[in-house]
């Protein structure tokens, strides 16, 4: 447990450590100098690098292996109905808690207050990972090749495009990025491998990832859909 600590602790500092000093420099070079701003930068990050320890220390030592277990005791029940079933609740559950969603909707209500009903934001990008992690469930169980997926989903994504209204476009393919967060993309990921682990599959890594690149795309189409729909009435 304390090598976790040291390993999650040394993995943070290297990511973080670049982008506090760049904010520093900027903030004593091309700003104006203020003692108190430059205290609140340094503050601020000092915080935040202590959160992101923090949690990528739950991630590994609980989420991660908590999402392989489950995915690994599923395939035991036998029934393709209850291992979609979970994808999708999976995928619910754990975007509704993704903070990048609500990150996403406060920076759209400030960039455009009342643009969008409370809350439509948020739900369709939910329902966009919802359905497309339980297709990916149903990819690996039938060992679908991954290419045969993304196309079309990127295909419908391009027609509904020319549908929507022209302010959805952005929205929808950053929602996709909001969307597969610190918090998603390893219990997602660690899912999906506990039941590949499960079956003994012969082209175990081939089967083991994809579902988050399909659950990115899942809220690229719902939030474009939102829009066909929304401008349908406007």
């Amino acid at each position: 447990m304390l090598s976790l600590w040291r390993e999650t602790l040394a993995e943070v500092f290297k990511s973080t450590a670049p982008i506090v000093a760049l904010l520093i420099v900027l903030r004593l070079t091309l700003i104006e100098f203020d003692v108190t701003e430059v205290s609140v930068v340094i503050l601020g990050s000092l915080m935040a690098l202590a959160g992101l320890v923090l949690f990528l220390f739950g991630a590994r030592a609980g989420i991660v292996p908590f999402g392989e277990r489950l995915g690994a005791q599923l395939p035991g029940y036998r029934s393709l109905v209850l291992l979609i079933v979970f994808g999708v609740i999976i995928g619910l559950a754990i975007t509704v808690a993704e903070p990048n969603v609500r990150v996403m909707e406060a920076q759209v209500n400030q960039a455009a207050p009342g643009f969008l009903p409370p809350g439509s934001l948020v739900w369709a990008i939910v329902l966009g990972v919802a359905v497309f992690t339980g297709l990916g469930m149903v990819r690996t169980a039938f060992q679908i090749p991954l290419i045969w997926l993304l196309v079309p989903s990127y295909l419908l994504s391009f027609i509904l495009i020319f549908l929507a209204p022209p302010e959805f476009v952005g929205i929808a393919y950053d929602s996709g990025g909001a969307a597969t967060g610190p918090l998603s993309v390893p219990f997602i990921i660690a899912f999906n491998v506990g039941v590949v682990s499960v079956l003994g599959r012969a082209k175990g890594v081939e089967d083991s990832f994809g579902v988050v690149a399909l659950a990115s795309i899942g809220p690229v189409i719902a939030v474009l859909l939102l829009g066909v729909l929304l401008g349908g009435i406007r």
